[in-house]
């Protein structure tokens, strides 16, 4: 059960959140301010650096909590092999829990907006990284090698581009259908060499 700080935690950050997509999708993210963020949530500037360090916080602040929930897909794979086919299972699951609107918005942003490329290229090679270690783990090695490597990376590979043209298809398209279009696609790519 959560307590009442933790209740009005949660929805300050939610009210951030809101505040920022709305703003951002209106005016551009780099001529969002924080100020006009707070003013839009209803906080001041302070109480928003309180929950988020910086702008950039604002969209990546569940960064953590992705990269954990990417490596438990994985570890409860039901093909427990370490090449990329078998990734397919948990990268779409993973893919189907960010099959909301906001979600959608925000992956928008982060893809059309060139001063957020560094972050999102960070939180892609975090992905990377926690994979294969967890792939690494598996096979009882204390670091990953160039495979796990290899591996985890296609398979991100696969959900960023799915990510990237998720917004070009039809609003209604699914991204699981995509991040199993880029699986297929890889998987074909193989066979044509």
């Amino acid at each position: 059960m959560s307590t009442l700080r933790e209740r009005n935690r949660i929805r300050a950050r939610n009210d951030i959140t809101a505040a920022a997509l709305v703003l951002f999708a209106e005016q551009g993210y780099d001529a969002t301010t924080v100020e006009q963020i707070a003013r839009a949530a209803r906080l001041s500037s302070a109480t928003v650096f309180r929950h988020f360090p910086s702008k950039e916080d604002i969209l990546f602040g569940d960064e953590d909590d992705s990269a954990r929930t990417m490596v438990e897909y994985v570890a409860a794979r039901s093909d427990s092999s370490v090449d990329v086919a078998a990734l397919e299972e948990p990268i779409t699951k993973f893919a189907a829990e960010l099959q909301d609107e906001r979600t959608q918005t925000l992956t928008r942003l982060v893809m059309t907006t060139r001063s957020l490329e560094a972050r999102s290229l960070r939180t892609r090679l975090r992905w990377e990284r926690e994979i294969a270690r967890q792939l690494a783990t598996e096979e009882g090695a204390a670091t990953p090698t160039l495979r796990h490597t290899l591996v985890a990376s296609i398979a991100v590979s696969c959900l960023s581009a799915a990510l990237r043209y998720w917004d070009r298809f039809d609003p209604s398209s699914s991204l699981t259908d995509l991040v199993e279009l880029a699986f297929q696609q890889r998987v074909s790519s193989d066979r044509s060499r």
